[in-house]
């Protein structure tokens, strides 16, 4: 017994629209693929543009103004941004041995260069600071980013580094800037009604 199967292309014809299907189903498959390589590209393009600065450079810059006129330092630097702090059990002689990080922290801030000075000081993510007490290199790269983009720009970079492996609990990118200022000017109303009675 020979089956015989005959297909409509024409326009009205049931094969024609399957194949349109499948065509756009495909079409959008590529364009997802094409969108995420242009944003893993955008992003690598960025870090490639930044070399990490060391804990302990970062820290002696932190001011270096010599008049207190003219401050200077990372103090006074203030920008919105995500930076991320890399570990290395061995120091990182040349620029290829960043990319041979053996932990990773990503985070973002309003103001970034503070919120880094808090995680060196013993203020922030408990274990970047036990790790810089315990002696192991400590790196970190700041990326200025528009706040509307902070989250985006955290989950990238969480995603390019695996820091979800390491010491970043979520995929990140969690932050709810609107409703953190709501909160803080609730509570700066509160303050202010405080300090007048």
């Amino acid at each position: 017994m020979l089956l015989t199967v005959h297909l409509n292309f024409t326009p009205g014809g049931g094969a024609f629209y399957a194949v349109l299907y499948l065509l756009l189903v495909l079409g959008f498959a590529v364009l997802v693929w094409y969108l995420s390589g242009r944003r893993k590209r955008r992003i690598r393009k960025i870090l490639r543009n930044e070399l990490p600065v060391s804990a302990q450079e970062f820290e002696e810059n932190w001011i270096t103004g010599r008049d207190r006129r003219e401050p200077d330092g990372y103090k006074y630097h203030e920008f919105p941004g995500c930076y991320v702090i890399l570990f290395y059990d061995v120091k990182p002689d040349v620029e290829d041995d960043f990319d041979r990080y053996h932990d990773v922290y990503v985070g973002q801030s309003l103001n970034v260069t503070e919120r880094v000075h808090h995680h060196f000081t013993g203020y922030g993510r408990g274990d970047v600071y036990a790790d810089l007490k315990a002696g192991r290199y400590v790196y970190v790269k700041l990326i200025p980013c528009e706040r509307e983009g902070l989250n985006d720009l955290e989950r990238a970079l969480i995603d390019e580094y695996g820091a979800t492996e390491s010491y970043n609990a979520t995929a990140g990118g969690g932050t709810d800037w609107e409703a953190k200022d709501d909160r803080e000017a609730e509570r700066s109303v509160t303050r202010r009604g405080l300090w007048r009675r």
